[in-house]
C-alpha cells in the first residue's frame, strides 16, 4: 500500500543522518489528505512510502491515516549531495564577518 508521510525539513535531515524514520511512523492514505495536513502544520515535505497492506488504521483522522510500529528505513540516493553541511545552514548557523 502506498501512503504519504508529512515531515519538516530539519526533521527529515535528522532522519537521513539516522538512516530511518523513527517509530511509530504515521502516514496518510491519499495525497490530498497529506497536502491538507502539510498546509495545516507547516511541514514542507511529503514522503511517498510503502506500508504493508494490513497496517493499522489510526483512530479518528477521518479514517484516512495508517501507522506502523517499526522504524522505516530510508534509502535515498544522494548523488554526492552533502546533507550534513546543508543541515547546519537550515538551522541558522551564523556566518563570521570578514575583516577588511
Amino acid at each position: 500500500m502506498i501512503v504519504y508521510h508529512v515531515i519538516g525539513i530539519t526533521d527529515f535531515l535528522t532522519c537521513l543522518n539516522q538512516g530511518y524514520l523513527p517509530s511509530p511512523v504515521r502516514a496518510w492514505e491519499t495525497i490530498k489528505e497529506a497536502e491538507r495536513f502539510s498546509k495545516q502544520t507547516g511541514r514542507a515535505l511529503i514522503l511517498r512510502l510503502k506500508f504493508p497492506e494490513d497496517a493499522e488504521k489510526l483512530f479518528g483522522h477521518k479514517n484516512m491515516a495508517r501507522v506502523i510500529y517499526n522504524h522505516y528505513p530510508l534509502s535515498i540516493p544522494l548523488n554526492g549531495f552533502n546533507y550534513k553541511k546543508w543541515e547546519t545552514k537550515t538551522k541558522g548557523e551564523k556566518r563570521q564577518k570578514k575583516n577588511a
